[in-house]
C-alpha cells in the first residue's frame, strides 16, 4: 500500500471516529427537563392531554419564569396531539362576540391563533377540561323539550347554548319568536349576549337535537 493510500485510509478512519464522537456528545447532551416550581412533570401533562383527547376545550395555567402562576388560565381547544407536544386554538368568546357586533373592532393583543405546548418546557401547572364541556355532556334533552313546549311565543327567556364557532358557552336573554315541537326548531330574538347589550336585536335559529342547547329559563 502506497503512502497516499495509507494517508487516505487514515483520513477516513479519523472522520468516522470523529463522526461517532460528535454523535455521542449530542446524545449525552440531550436537553434535561427543568420543571418550574409547581409545574407538572411532562409525562403527567402528556397523559392528561391524551385522556382528554382532541377537539375538547381545556383551561391551561402555566408558571412564569419567576415561579409565580399566571394570573389567568388560557382557554384553548385541543386540535392535535403529538408525542412531544400538543396544539391548541386560543378561545376568547367575549372577544369574538364584540368583533361580530362591531366590524370596526380589531383585536391583536391576546387574540386568537394556535399555540404549540411542548411537554418538556416544564411550565404547565394545571390543565383541566373546561366546565362547558362537562355541562354539555350532562344536558337533558327531554327536560329541555318540555320547557320549550310550555313556553309561549313572545315570552322573555334566558338561554344558554354552546357555540361551536366561538368555542364557548353563550348566555343570552331575549324573547321566543317561533317554535316547532315536531322538528324541535325554535327562534329567539336576543337582546343581551354574555352581559353585552345589543344595539340591535339579533335573531338566532336553534334545534334541540342539532345544536348544543344547555338551558332555557323563563324570565320572572
Amino acid at each position: 500500500m502506497g503512502v497516499s493510500e495509507k494517508m487516505m485510509q487514515n483520513t477516513l478512519l479519523f472522520e468516522e471516529r470523529s463522526k461517532r464522537y460528535f454523535l455521542n456528545v449530542f446524545k449525552r447532551k440531550k436537553k434535561k427537563v427543568e420543571l418550574r416550581p409547581g409545574a407538572l412533570h411532562p409525562d403527567e401533562v402528556r397523559e392528561i392531554v391524551k385522556k382528554i383527547g382532541k377537539n375538547k376545550k381545556v383551561n391551561i395555567r402555566r408558571v412564569e419564569y419567576d415561579g409565580s402562576p399566571e394570573e389567568k388560565p388560557i382557554a384553548v381547544k385541543i386540535i392535535d396531539i403529538h408525542e412531544d407536544y400538543f396544539t391548541g386554538v386560543v378561545i376568547n368568546v367575549e372577544r369574538s362576540i364584540k368583533q361580530e357586533l362591531d366590524e370596526h373592532i380589531i383585536y391583536i393583543k391576546g387574540g386568537g391563533g394556535t399555540i404549540d405546548f411542548f411537554y418538556n418546557d416544564g411550565d404547565i401547572m394545571s390543565i383541566e377540561e373546561d366546565v362547558d364541556e362537562k355541562i354539555i355532556q350532562q344536558r337533558n334533552l327531554e327536560e329541555l323539550a318540555e320547557i320549550l313546549d310550555a313556553l309561549e311565543i313572545n315570552e322573555e327567556i334566558l338561554l344558554s347554548y354552546y357555540d361551536e364557532t366561538k368555542g364557548g358557552v353563550i348566555n343570552a336573554r331575549g324573547k321566543l319568536i317561533s317554535k316547532n315541537m315536531d322538528t324541535k326548531d325554535f327562534s329567539v330574538e336576543l337582546t343581551v349576549i354574555n352581559e353585552i347589550e345589543l344595539d340591535k336585536p339579533k335573531t338566532i335559529n336553534l334545534n334541540l337535537d342539532k345544536n348544543m342547547v344547555l338551558d332555557i329559563e323563563v324570565v320572572l
